[in-house]
């Protein structure tokens, strides 16, 4: 206490020294301005010698500097940069118009001469001109030298112009050029319709206008028909790309995000008609097929049309900048200063960053204040700001500086096309970038899957988990298509998944049943195995050495490229509590070997307790997200440390990457319903599902009564001669030849390898036909 009240007797003494000092300023620049006595004649002619003919706009100048600093001394430093800079460069070009001397032939040094000989008349006599003084004179005989007096007057006015800019921001003066020029685009519509009215044109083309006023289908009329009306009127538009307010945020940066945008309209308009022509062209494909055709033998060849779905189909943000958080946030970093000087801790606040949901305060201690201190008065700086959660990070990594996060009054959504456009590698081939969402920082979040390698999403109801398990799917979709990755969704609350039942990254139907789960994670082990197989028969390490032998060596070699395959399991705590050992020990192989073969899990639970996230399941997940939680034992189970108590709902996230220390706070990114159904119903459009045969067998069994009902199905001896005739059985191949539903094409193919005319599933290779000719097979019948 001793020592707090010496800091501020001293701060009592400086403010009183600084009062004096102003004054003193203050009044020696009204004794000049007014020219009182003898002092106001020297500072008088001093200042027409060195600033020119007007010194009393600088006695004023200085006069309204002092008085401001007097009344707050960081006046300066809170003004912004650029205003500082437009005052220095406004004088500047003040004094270099001053400077210009009526003689239009003198320049460079002659200049500077023809001023120097006068300046005891300028000094003395009143009437004399005093142009721009020594220093205006300097830089008009500078520059006249260097680019001549035309080039000076040029210098002159784009300096005018850039001290515009500064004062008004490029994105004001945008805006007023953009409403400007819609007026005359308007303006320009309406005179053209009015005179196509009085002359009307003939169109050569019939069909022209049938095409033009084509209606979208149902994917874009169901979801986009409001998104387009919004993007052709930019009135109902974002200005900003950025959700987030932050203190430190250049003006240039937030220029060049509204400029990407506004040319991100016409991308978006141009993908949606491409959508609705590419739509079109399937459909229109599709209804001319009237016969069966043969499937092309080249799996990959399946997928050679297919488009990935593209970003107009994504909403847009419709939050900004919120000045009700940014007015708190200024009255809250002042009272969390003053709360800790109240308990004898000296902090400087040092920075502020205002994310959707979050502001985070970094606050600098006292070298000789215990970081404890601050995590002990927790509740106590709760009850003084009047907010309802409070989170400390002390100290901040990499920092020597103290985090303090406090809920913002406004809470704005991220959207998943304000990651994806500012994500530069979200397409990336190489990895499989999925969206989370953004930082306090502003800075959006997007993680390599399979660098990972797996994940733990827990949290509890409510609080945003399958909204990201969502935001997941979505990323896989938007960036990869079907025979690069596959998907096993497992769903055991049978509601979570049904938008994703009929997409074609699929490789087998959505599994509801805790039981099919148990045995489809085991046949994602022999998968596993299989690959390991061949990797070591190929001679190659991971997935990504072999798909590139096999682009290298396609043409030599029978192999084919390797998807990734994302497992997904939606709720661990109903197969925990159905097959729990069974369970455990297969995300323990998955997680400890999967990795390199491509084969990456993704587990997800409302019930983090030890009984469900078994230790052993956390040793192999190293990376790891915790929505809120009701307890701090909770957010140990999840993260190993506390936090996840804190947190707020509606997405807000820790997120730990594996290697990382420290868990990283994270808005998650919000996909909302409509958008998961039209980039689900634009992939699922273009192509069917094809389920791999093993996994089939999970929902049709394997009895013999399954294999006499299918012997009266009418298309089962047409089905045999037809494998034997392509030499080539599988479901999906029959689902495309006969246009039949999976379980029938299943039941099929089931007897078919019962009666032994096909072999078992034998993982990524096709099954053996064991009848080469039909005349084989029908000998062998007659035989029998």
């Amino acid at each position: 206490m001793a020592k707090s009240k010496s800091k501020s007797k001293k701060q009592q003494q400086q403010d009183l020294l600084r009062f004096v000092y102003g004054l003193i300023v203050i009044l020696l620049a009204v004794v000049g301005m007014f020219e009182l006595g003898w002092l106001g004649t020297i500072l008088f002619g001093s200042f027409r010698v060195l600033f020119g003919q007007y010194p009393q706009v600088l006695f004023g100048i200085i006069i309204a500097l002092t008085g401001a600093l007097m009344i707050s001394p960081k006046f300066v430093k809170k003004q912004p940069k650029r205003y500082i800079i437009a005052l220095c460069l406004s004088t500047v070009a003040f004094l270099m118009i001053l400077g210009f001397p009526q003689d239009q032939d003198l320049v460079g040094q002659q200049a500077f001469n023809s001023f120097f000989n006068s300046i005891r008349d300028v000094y003395s006599q009143r009437s004399a001109y005093a142009y721009g003084g020594i220093i205006g004179s300097v830089l008009y005989s500078i520059s006249s030298f260097l680019i001549a007096r035309e080039g000076t007057i040029v210098f002159v006015v784009l300096l005018i112009l850039v001290i515009i800019a500064l004062i008004f921001t490029p994105r004001k003066i945008m805006q007023s050029i953009s409403t400007g020029s819609k007026h005359l685009v308007k303006g320009a519509k309406g005179v053209s319709k009015v005179a196509k009215k009085m002359v009307p044109v003939k169109d050569d083309n019939p069909d022209s206008q049938d095409d033009e006023y084509d209606p979208l289908d149902d994917l874009v009329q169901d979801h986009q028909s409001e998104s387009l009306i919004k993007k052709m009127n930019p009135s109902h538009d974002s200005k900003n790309a950025s959700l987030f307010i932050d203190y430190d945020e250049k003006p240039g940066k937030q220029m060049e995000l509204e400029l990407e945008d506004e040319s991100q309209l016409a991308q978006d308009q141009t993908e949606m008609f491409d959508v609705q022509r590419h739509l079109n062209a399937s459909n229109t494909q599709a209804s001319t097929i009237t016969q069966p055709i043969t499937p092309p033998q080249n799996l990959p060849n399946t997928y050679e049309n297919y488009r990935l779905p593209p970003k107009a189909l994504l909403e847009r943000s419709t939050g900004s900048r919120s000045n009700s958080n940014q007015g708190s946030a200024k009255e809250k970093g002042r009272r969390l200063i003053e709360v800790l000087k109240q308990f004898g801790i000296d902090a400087e606040l040092i920075n502020i960053h205002i994310g959707p949901a979050v502001t985070k305060f970094e606050v600098k201690p006292d070298s000789n204040v215990k970081i404890s201190r601050i995590s002990s008065i927790q509740d106590n700086i709760m009850m003084e700001l009047a907010v309802k959660s409070l989170r400390i990070e002390a100290p901040i990594p990499g920092k020597s500086a103290v985090g303090i996060e406090i809920p913002n009054i406004e809470m704005v959504p991220v959207r998943m096309k304000d990651i994806v456009l500012q994500s530069t590698n979200f397409y990336e081939s190489d990895n499989v970038w999925v969206a989370l969402g953004k930082n306090l920082l502003g800075e959006p979040v997007s993680v390599a899957l399979n660098k990972m390698p797996h994940l733990l999403v827990a949290g509890a109801t409510g609080s945003g988990k399958s909204v990201c398990m969502n935001s997941i799917i979505t990323s896989i979709l938007l960036t990869k298509k079907p025979d690069e990755l596959k998907l096993l969704l497992i769903d055991p609350k049978k509601v979570e998944f049904t938008a994703y039942a009929n997409i074609p990254h699929l490789m087998a139907p959505v599994i509801s049943d805790p039981m099919q789960a148990t045995s489809a994670l085991k046949l994602v082990v022999e998968e596993m195995d299989r690959r390991y197989d061949t990797f070591s028969k190929s001679g190659v390490r991971n997935i990504t050495s072999f798909n590139e032998k096999v682009k290298t060596h396609h043409e030599n070699s029978d192999m084919k490229p390797m998807p990734w395959i994302v497992v997904i399991i939606d709720e661990l705590a109903d197969l925990m509590a159905v097959a729990g050992k069974d369970v455990e020990v297969s995300i323990q192989r998955i997680t400890q070997l999967a990795r390199a073969a491509g084969i990456h899990l993704i587990v997800a639970t409302q019930r983090p307790s030890v009984d469900v996230v078994t230790g052993i399941i956390k040793a192999n997940i190293p990376s790891r997200i915790a929505f809120a939680v009701s307890s701090a034992v909770d957010s140990r189970t999840i993260l190993d440390t506390t936090g996840a108590e804190k947190l707020l709902g509606y997405g807000d996230m820790l997120y730990i990457p594996m290697g990382e220390p420290n868990p990283t706070r994270v808005q998650g990114v919000y996909v909302s319903d409509e958008e998961v159904n039209s980039i689900a119903s634009y992939a699922s459009k273009q192509a069917a599902p094809q389920y791999s045969d093993s996994f089939i067998s999970l929902d049709t069994g394997g009895g013999s009564s399954g294999f006499v009902a299918t012997q009266d199905d009418p298309l089962y001896e047409e089905a045999i001669l037809f494998v034997i005739k392509q030499q080539k059985a599988s479901t999906s191949f029959l689902q495309r030849q006969y246009r039949i539903g999976y379980n029938r094409a299943a039941s099929l193919i089931d007897a078919m390898e019962q009666e032994g005319i096909i072999g078992p599933p034998q993982g990524s290779k096709p099954r053996e036909v064991r009848y080469r000719t039909i005349e084989e097979y029908e000998e062998a019948n007659q035989s029998s």
